[in-house]
């Protein structure tokens, strides 16, 4: 391959960057902390990070980024819609427990600033912080910008092996996003990157082998164990960021697929202290569950799947302005009322797509309303084009209908399944005959409607007011360990009393989660 380099002039902007030959357009951007939708994992498929391509004589054309590969220099036009450095995501806050508020009461000192990181595999959540005060001052979130190799873990273990070059590509897509991240929050409050002191980062423990430069391979293959458990500290330098050196802390693993995530979750809702039987749930691409048992904890791991995120979807999006949320069927005659996320309230700004709490809520009410089976297809009046229209050509903001496809449906069947199935086998491996109370964590769980969770099969049916929404919980651990170390030692004294329920040796498994792909029979549906 050549290694010549080429020049990317964005327009109308000015801005010139450099790119390598060969290297996808994406990938040239992301070098320069441009990030562009990658829904599809840059697949080619979902046509989100479209480029207009200004050649000096001639027509523009437009181009995917992901499988543009660039051999000449170019200009560029980057839509709005295509952008994700230009929006922040919206994640869920971070609400701190009071047995660690109590601890900064009255606090008076000298501020010391750190930076929380929740590596999610989806999105990263950074928090500005000052570790004195026990405060966060500002946040963020943006897509994990690895996306580009896979949705999912394993898609991006698959890729390392495939290539070694990957893994330092993979590590370094990452280090830039959270340099990015920091870089923003620092200039919000017109800081200089000398006042960060420290970070701590959470994630799965395929994201914090990513991170740290050590090969996940070991957690693609039975019996999947991590290469390290210990928690560790590194320094910022030796992964590549090019702001102040800095240490970087990371929480133990339990196991490959149960990691300083959930651990940092549990923190968060004070696991510890809830009554026997409680169950916390931190719902994104990954499903992790942790159960307070009599003497010990349990906690298992179920592939859910990126469609609660957004990806994967025939219209999907993460949670950012123009995302449909919420959706409500009132007849067949004319099309659903939908809410979408547009923070500013502009007038001008038009759905665009479906993040997962909109997917959730427009399949609920598939059920309610009987548009759709238990087994997850559409009843015959609404299955001869295979979807459902949500959004109509002209009343979107690219000119594309948003719609529901039969292919969507049963990526949530495979997401809900996956968590209810995991739900069941944890408390019986506790010997627990059911949840005495359920804490939903994680961004995609805050803004999901309890009852759709329920109608849907996601949870146990039960009282609504036993289930209690945590906001992005993981990330509040990152918090609570940066500013009080004794939350540091919490964690590493929770790994050791965790038993891991492993679910992929479990021939049982299969069997239960083929039956719980069905949706439940409804006593009260509204048919048309």
């Amino acid at each position: 391959m050549s290694d010549n380099k080429f020049q990317i002039h964005l327009l109308p902007h000015g801005r010139k960057v450099e790119a390598k030959s060969g290297r996808s357009l994406m990938e040239a951007l992301m070098d320069h902390s441009i990030f562009l939708r990658s829904d599809c994992g840059g697949k080619g498929v979902c046509k989100k990070c479209q480029v207009k391509i200004i050649p000096e004589k001639g027509d523009p054309e437009i181009k995917e980024a992901c499988n543009f590969n660039i051999s000449e220099d170019i200009s560029i036009e980057i839509p709005e819609f295509s952008m994700l450095s230009s929006h922040i995501i919206s994640k869920a806050p971070a609400s701190l427990p009071a047995v660690f508020r109590n601890r900064f009461k009255d606090i008076v000192g000298e501020a010391v600033y750190g930076i929380a990181t929740d590596l999610g595999t989806t999105t990263i959540a950074i928090y500005l912080c000052d570790i004195a005060k026990g405060k966060v001052l500002s946040s963020l979130a943006v897509k994990n910008p690895q996306a580009l190799y896979g949705d999912d873990v394993m898609s991006r273990i698959g890729a390392i092996g495939q290539e070694e070059k990957n893994l330092g590509y993979l590590q370094q897509l990452v280090v830039r996003a959270i340099e990015w991240g920091i870089k923003e929050l620092l200039a919000s409050y017109d800081f200089n990157e000398e006042m960060i002191s420290q970070m701590v980062t959470v994630g799965n423990p395929t994201m914090i082998h990513i991170l740290a430069g050590v090969d996940p391979k070991s957690i693609g293959v039975s019996p999947y164990h991590p290469a390290f458990y210990e928690a560790n500290n590194i320094r910022s330098k030796d992964l590549g960021f090019k702001i102040k050196d800095f240490s970087i802390q990371l929480l133990p693993q339990v196991s490959g697929f149960i990691g300083g995530d959930i651990l940092g979750a549990a923190l968060a809702v004070d696991l510890e202290n809830q009554p026997e039987g409680t169950l916390l749930v931190d719902l994104g691409t990954n499903g992790e569950l942790m159960l307070k048992g009599k003497k010990r904890f349990f906690a298992t791991s179920c592939a859910t799947g990126p469609a609660f995120e957004g990806a994967s979807l025939s219209c999907g999006m993460q949670a950012i302005p123009g995302a449909i949320n919420k959706v409500q069927i009132k007849n067949s005659d004319e099309l659903p009322e939908y809410t979408f996320i547009n923070p500013i309230n502009s007038s001008k700004l038009k759905p665009s797509g479906i993040c997962g709490t909109g997917v959730i809520s427009a399949v609920a009410q598939f059920c309610q309303r009987s548009i759709i089976s238990p087994d997850g297809a559409f009843k015959k009046e609404f299955s001869k084009e295979k979807q459902y229209i949500l959004v109509p050509k002209n009343s979107s903001a690219n000119g594309s209908a948003v719609f529901i496809s039969q292919k969507d449906i049963r990526s949530v069947q495979l997401g809900k399944a996956a968590l209810i199935t995991g739900i069941e086998f944890l408390l019986k491996e506790a010997g627990i005959k059911k949840a005495e109370k359920i804490i939903i964590a994680g961004a995609f769980g805050t803004f999901l409607d309890k009852e759709d969770m329920m109608t849907l099969g996601m949870i146990p049916a039960m009282d609504l007011a036993r289930i209690e929404v945590s906001g992005n919980s993981a990330g509040a651990g990152a918090i609570m360990v940066l500013c009080d170390k004794i939350f540091f030692e919490k964690a590493i004294q929770m790994a050791s009393k965790v038993m891991v329920v492993d679910l992929a040796c479990n021939q049982d498994f299969q069997d239960v989660f083929i039956q719980k792909l069905n949706f439940p029979i409804l006593k009260k549906q509204s048919v048309f």
